[in-house]
C-alpha cells in the first residue's frame, strides 16, 4: 500500500475511534440521566396519588367492581391528577383487572401489556417501581410507576402511572446531529489528511524520482527542494551522493580511457604488421603452404578486430562525446547504419526493414550508435536468416521506435541487468553496447526498455520526447 493511503487510513481509524469513544457514552450517559429522572417524578407522582386518593371509594370498587357509579368518581379522582406529560393512571387488582382508568389511555392499553405482570406483582409494604421505556405505535416513548395501595387484606390495589418520554426525541435528534457531525468530521479529516499527506508525499516523490534519474543517467541534473526539516536533509544528503558518485564514475572513465588507450596503439600496430605479413605470404609460392598462413593470419585479423571493438567500446562509455543537437531524418540514419551491415546480411542471409519516418532534434552520429548497436543485437540474436524490424510511430508527445528480433529472446530476470555495464548474455559480448546505448537515449531525455521477449524474438523500444521534434 502507498504512503498517502496509509496517512488517510491512520487519520480515519483514529477519528472513528474517538468519535466512537465520545459520541456513545455521551449518548447513554444522557439517555439514562434523563429516564431516572424521569422514573422519579413518576414515583413522586404515584406518592401523591396513593395518599390523596378516596380509599373508601375505592374499596367499594374492590368489593364491587361493577358499580358504574363508584368507578365514575374514582376515574374522576384520577382525572384531576393528569396533568401535562401524563398519559393515563389506572387502578388494577393484582390479578390484572381494570378497577379504573384515565380513557385517553385506554387505546393503547394492549401495546403497555408486557410491562404488566412486573408492575402489578407488588407487596403492600412496597415503595414504586418503574418499567422499562416502551415505544407506541405512534412513535412515542413512555414510561410507568407502580405503586400499591393496601385496600384490602393481602390484596393491594395497584396504581399505575404512564408518562410521556418527551425527552426521547431529543435523543433521537442528538443521535442525528452526532451523525451528520460525524460524518463532517470525517470529509473534514480527509481534507485535511489530503492535504497533509500532499506535503508529504510530494517531497518523497521528488527525491524518489531524483534517485532513478541517477539510476538512469549518472550526469542528470542535481535536485534541490529548498526545505528545512528531514526531507531537506536527506535531499542534501543525495546530492552529497550523486556527487560522489560522478566523481568516481569520472575517475573509473579516466581510468578506462588510460586503459584503452595503451591497448589501443599496440593493436593498430599488430593489424598494419598484420597486413603487411599477409602481402609478403601472398607473393610466395604456393610450396610455402601458404593457404595455411593466411588462415592463421585471418584468425589474428579476426581476434585483432575484436579486441579493437572493445577497445572502442570503452572508449566510447568512458569519453561520451559531446552532443551536436540538430535535425535528425530517423530515415537518413537507418540508411547509414544499413549501409554498414550490408555485408553481414549478404553474408547470413539476413534481413532489416524500417516502417515509418520522423524528423526529430538529436545527435545525428550518437543516433547512428543506438540503431547500429541495437540492429547488430538482432542480428547476431536471429543467427542465420535473422530479421530485424524497425517500426517508428508518434504517440502523443513521444516517439516510439520498436527494434523487433527474431532471436531466441532474453530471460525474464535479465530484462533490467542487460542495461548494467559489462553483463552480457553472449559469450563474447563484454557488456557496454547497451549500457552505451542507454546513456544516448537518457542524454536525449528519453527510455530504452525490453517491451517483450520470448521465443520468438525480442522488440526493444525506444521512446524519444516529441517536445523537442518539430
Amino acid at each position: 500500500m502507498k504512503l498517502s493511503p496509509k496517512v488517510i487510513l491512520l487519520v480515519l481509524s483514529i477519528l472513528v475511534i474517538s468519535m466512537s469513544l465520545l459520541s456513545v457514552p455521551l449518548y447513554w450517559y444522557s439517555r439514562a440521566a434523563l429516564e431516572t429522572e424521569l422514573g422519579e417524578q413518576l414515583k413522586r407522582i404515584n406518592r401523591i396519588i396513593s395518599s390523596t386518593l378516596d380509599k373508601e371509594l375505592v374499596g367499594m370498587l374492590v368489593n364491587e367492581p361493577g358499580l358504574l357509579n363508584i368507578r365514575l368518581r374514582v376515574e374522576q379522582d384520577l382525572a384531576e391528577f393528569a396533568g401535562q406529560g401524563i398519559e393515563g393512571l389506572t387502578l388494577y387488582k393484582q390479578d390484572g383487572t381494570i378497577l379504573a382508568q384515565d380513557k385517553r389511555l385506554k387505546s393503547n392499553i394492549a401495546q403497555l401489556s408486557p410491562a404488566l405482570p412486573g408492575l402489578l406483582a407488588l407487596e403492600n409494604d412496597i415503595d414504586p417501581v418503574v418499567s422499562e421505556l416502551y415505544k407506541l405505535d405512534d412513535g412515542r416513548y413512555v414510561k410507568a410507576a407502580a405503586m400499591p395501595i393496601k385496600i384490602v387484606e393481602d390484596s393491594p390495589v395497584i396504581l399505575v402511572v404512564w408518562a410521556g418520554a418527551n425527552f426521547m426525541s431529543v435523543i433521537d435528534q442528538m443521535t442525528g446531529s452526532l451523525f451528520w457531525i460525524f460524518l463532517a468530521s470525517v470529509l473534514i479529516a480527509i481534507s485535511m489528511t489530503l492535504m497533509f499527506s500532499r506535503s508529504l508525499i510530494k517531497p518523497v516523490r521528488a527525491l524518489s524520482n531524483y534517485a532513478k534519474a541517477i539510476q538512469t543517467n549518472i550526469n542528470s541534473e542535481p535536485v534541490e527542494l529548498h526545505r528545512s526539516d528531514e526531507f531537506g536533509d536527506l535531499n542534501r544528503s543525495l546530492i552529497d551522493m550523486h556527487a560522489e558518485i560522478k566523481k568516481q564514475e569520472e575517475s573509473a572513465r579516466q581510468l578506462l580511457a588510460g586503459i584503452a588507450h595503451e591497448i589501443k596503439n599496440p593493436l593498430g600496430g599488430m593489424e598494419i604488421y598484420s597486413g603487411l605479413l599477409r602481402e609478403e605470404l601472398s607473393q610466395l609460392s604456393s610450396t610455402h603452404n601458404i593457404e595455411d598462413h593466411k588462415a592463421y593470419l585471418d584468425k589474428i585479423t579476426g581476434e585483432l578486430q575484436h579486441l579493437k571493438q572493445i577497445v572502442q567500446e570503452y572508449l566510447d562509455y568512458a569519453r561520451p562525446l559531446k552532443s551536436i543537437i540538430e535535425q535528425v531524418n530517423i530515415r537518413d540514419v537507418f540508411e547509414d547504419v544499413s549501409s554498414l551491415v550490408q555485408p553481414e546480411l549478404t553474408a547470413f542471409n539476413q534481413s532489416l526493414s524500417l516502417k515509418g519516418d520522423l524528423e526529430i532534434r538529436g545527435d545525428r552520429s550518437k543516433l547512428n550508435r543506438v540503431f547500429l548497436n541495437l540492429i547488430q543485437n538482432g542480428l547476431e540474436a536471429g543467427g542465420q536468416a535473422a530479421q530485424v524490424n524497425i517500426d517508428v510511430r508518434k504517440v502523443i508527445d513521444s516517439v516510439e521506435i520498436d527494434f523487433s528480433d527474431t532471436g531466441t529472446g532474453i530471460p525474464h530476470e535479465d530484462w533490467e541487468r542487460i542495461f548494467e555495464p559489462y553483463f552480457s548474455t553472449r559469450d563474447r559480448g563484454f557488456g557496454l553496447g547497451l549500457s552505451i546505448v542507454q546513456s544516448i537515449i537518457a542524454e536525449l531525455g528519453g527510455t530504452i526498455l525490453v517491451h517483450t521477449s520470448d521465443e520468438t524474438g525480442t522488440v526493444f523500444r525506444v521512446t524519444l520526447p516529441w517536445k523537442d521534434g518539430i
